[in-house]
C-alpha cells in the first residue's frame, strides 16, 4: 500500500492497480445516462476522494469567456461535504490558467512553490488550508473546457505517477458525463423546437402538407388540411400528389410540384383537389422548398380555397 496523504483523515491510498480496478468499476456505472449531471459529478468526486485518500476533489468548469474557471462540485473527505460555486479568475491567476493550456496536468508537490501555483498562496492556500495540488485539464473536442483537481490538505506527499494516470483517468469520466449531458441537452431543445415548430404548423390558418420533396409522399398534414380535405390527417399522410387532385388536374399540379421542388418554375398555381367525399374545390397552392442537412428535399405545400 501506498502512503496516507492525509493522515488526520486515517484513510491509506489504494494502490496502483487497486485505482485502476476503481476507475473501472466508475466507468460502468450506470449513472451516466440515468442520473442528472450534478448526481454524476457528485458520484465522481466523493468516489474519487475515497479511493485516493485525497482530502479535497473538485470539478471545475470554464466559463464561455474563458476568464473564470467556477466550481460545478467538491468534496470534501474528512467532513463528508458537498459544496459549489467557488469562482478562480484568470486575471488574478494568469499563470495556473497557461499552464492548463499547455500541459497535461499541473503536479504541484509544494503549491506555495510551484511556479503554476504559487499565485494562490497570498488566498486560496491558506483559506482551504491546501499544501499541494493536482490539476488534470478536462477537454472536449479538442477545447480547454474545465479542470479536475486533487488537493491535499494538511501534511503533503510527492505526487507518483499512480496519482496522475488515476486523476487523467476520472477527468476522462468527468469528460463522458459533460458530453453527454451536452447530448441530452441537444436532445432536449430540439425536441422542444420541434414542438414548437408542431405548433405553428397545427395553429396555422392555411392547409399545409409537409411532403418529401423527392417522391411527393404526404409526411404530415395541419387541422385545416384535415378540414379541408375532408379527412383525419392518418388519410392524408402517406398519400402521392396523384392522389390529391382529380385526373383531370393532377398532370398539371404534379408536373408543377416536380418543377417547383428543382427549381424551375414559381410555386404558385391555381388548381382543384379531390376531397375525400368526391367532391372538388377549387384552390391557389404556394410551395416552399427546404433542403435538410442529411440531403432530404422537403416541400411545405399550402392550399388556399378560393
Amino acid at each position: 500500500m501506498e502512503t496516507v496523504l492525509n493522515p488526520a483523515g486515517g484513510v491509506r491510498l489504494m494502490s496502483p492497480i487497486e485505482l485502476q480496478e476503481g476507475v473501472a468499476s466508475l466507468s460502468r456505472g450506470v449513472y451516466f445516462k440515468e442520473a442528472s449531471l450534478d448526481m454524476t459529478l457528485s458520484i465522481l468526486t466523493e468516489s474519487a476522494a475515497r479511493m485516493s485518500g485525497v482530502e479535497r476533489v473538485s470539478i471545475w468548469a470554464l466559463t464561455d469567456d474563458q476568464g473564470e474557471l467556477r466550481c460545478l462540485e467538491l468534496y470534501e473527505l474528512t467532513t463528508a461535504q458537498h459544496s459549489r460555486g467557488g469562482e478562480i479568475g484568470a486575471d488574478r491567476y494568469p499563470a495556473y490558467f497557461r499552464a492548463l493550456r499547455s500541459e497535461k496536468c499541473i503536479a504541484a508537490d509544494d503549491a506555495y512553490q510551484h511556479p503554476s501555483t504559487l499565485e494562490f498562496a497570498a488566498d486560496y492556500l491558506p483559506q482551504h488550508k491546501i499544501t499541494a495540488m493536482l490539476a488534470t485539464p478536462i477537454h472536449i473536442r479538442g477545447e480547454l473546457q474545465g479542470v479536475f483537481c486533487l488537493e491535499q490538505v494538511g501534511s503533503r506527499q510527492p505526487w507518483t505517477t499512480s496519482h496522475r494516470l488515476f486523476a487523467h483517468a476520472v477527468a476522462n469520466l468527468v469528460t463522458l458525463a459533460l458530453v453527454e449531458y451536452e447530448a441530452g441537452e441537444a436532445r432536449r431543445l430540439a425536441l422542444k423546437a420541434n414542438e414548437r415548430l408542431k405548433a405553428v404548423f397545427d395553429a396555422s390558418r392555411d392547409a399545409l402538407l409537409l411532403t418529401d420533396g423527392e417522391s411527393g409522399v404526404v409526411l404530415d398534414a395541419n387541422r385545416q388540411a384535415e378540414s379541408l380535405f375532408g379527412c383525419a390527417r392518418r388519410d392524408l399522410v402517406g398519400k402521392r400528389q396523384s392522389q390529391l387532385y382529380p385526373e383531370s388536374a393532377g398532370s398539371e399540379a404534379i408536373r408543377n410540384f416536380r418543377q417547383v421542388v428543382d427549381g424551375q418554375r414559381h410555386s404558385d398555381l391555381v388548381s382543384e383537389i379531390q376531397c375525400s367525399d368526391g367532391t372538388l374545390r377549387a384552390v391557389e397552392i404556394t410551395t416552399e422548398v427546404a433542403d435538410l442537412s442529411d440531403g432530404q428535399r422537403l416541400a411545405l405545400e399550402i392550399f388556399r380555397p378560393l
